[in-house]
């Protein structure tokens, strides 16, 4: 393969666990670069001891990351001779800073050839094609589990599905040579993921599993977000089984509305087997809120209850638990 510079806008922990694994696949003569954008404290460790992966018992370090906390950092290290020009750019910020993202690295995203979304949410690819072409954007949903345990260590907590597609495949319809070319990418990028260790499958609807991804999150996030039970605790309740149950049914309501058509006890019962195969994990909503952070509750059951107020359609549970989380946020970020 030749060499390709790629780039993660909002290294956290997704972002630095995709970033590490493609960075361990790289050889000391190799000239493709990995390039993090990220907080101040993750960008001084990585430069100036590189970035810790951590898999159970087993630890890698890769110090061929380079790393910037802004864009204008970057453009300064660069040669004069020397573009910015990314061949593929995540964007890996929690789906609330897409925008802010988007705007402070304009330039970055204008010059490169594919935008990828690694994110959590349902629709954030309507947020984007607002700022960026169609037919650049890529979008990737995975199971896989990482945090941030320090700044320059990311624990990889669970592997698991990795699924990389187009969210706007009319773009490509009509065109058989724009099609073969972005295919291509696609694959170059699946082949490097896998040399990484990250399985990918490339689809063709990759906005049903982004739905299929939400649903799981719909059921347990934002319950145990407000119960501060982990995953496994959850399952012990008669009662918030049926509520986690409940609220995946109504999302399923909603996903006809979007010309999507899901089985119902498939993925109440993916929900609950994922719960269970997480047990001891505190999910990611629950961290924010115990680390007091804004939480991805627009992007989820708030999704649901947007899209079913455009619709007509009651969602009373996700409805509730939309606002019990805001009110939550609210009393700590009132004052931040």
């Amino acid at each position: 393969m030749e060499p390709v510079v790629i780039g993660i806008i909002g290294a956290g922990s997704i972002g630095s666990l995709f970033g590490g694994y493609l960075a361990s696949t790289l050889k000391n003569d190799d000239t493709t670069e990995i390039i993090f954008f990220s907080r101040p404290a993750h960008v001084n460790v990585i430069n100036a001891r590189g970035l810790i992966l951590q898999r159970g018992d087993t630890l890698l370090t890769l110090k061929n990351i380079k790393a910037f906390d802004n864009y204008s950092n970057y453009k300064d290290s660069l040669s004069s001779d020397k573009g910015d020009k990314f061949e593929y750019l995540f964007i890996t910020t929690k789906a609330y800073d897409t925008i802010k993202a988007i705007r402070a690295y304009k330039n970055l995203i204008e010059a490169s050839n594919w935008i990828i979304l690694l994110q959590n949410g349902i629709g954030n690819e309507h947020l984007v094609e607002l700022y960026v072409k169609k037919e650049k954007l890529v979008r990737i949903v995975t199971s896989h589990g990482a945090v941030l345990k320090n700044p320059g260590v990311v624990m990889h907590t669970g592997s698991g599905f990795t699924k990389i597609g187009f969210p706007f495949p009319e773009e490509y319809r009509d065109n058989k040579v724009k099609l073969k070319s972005g295919l291509l990418s696609l694959n170059r990028l699946k082949e490097m993921l896998q040399s990484g260790q990250i399985k990918t499958e490339i689809v063709d609807d990759i906005i049903r599993y982004t739905w299929e991804k939400a649903f799981v999150n719909i059921g347990i996030n934002v319950i145990g977000a407000l119960t501060k039970l982990t995953n496994g605790e959850l399952l012990k309740s008669k009662n918030l089984r049926m509520l986690m149950e409940a609220l995946v049914k109504e999302a399923l309501i909603i996903a006809e509305t979007q010309g999507l058509k899901f089985e119902e006890e498939k993925y109440v019962n993916l929900m609950f087997s994922v719960a269970e195969q997480t047990a001891g994990n505190e999910n990611s909503m629950l961290q924010d809120i115990i680390a007091k952070k804004p939480t991805e509750i627009d992007f989820l059951n708030g999704k649901i209850v947007e899209l079913a107020a455009a619709y007509g359609i009651d969602v009373p549970l996700n409805n509730i638990v939309t606002h019990l989380i805001k009110g939550l946020e609210q009393s700590y970020l009132i004052d931040s």
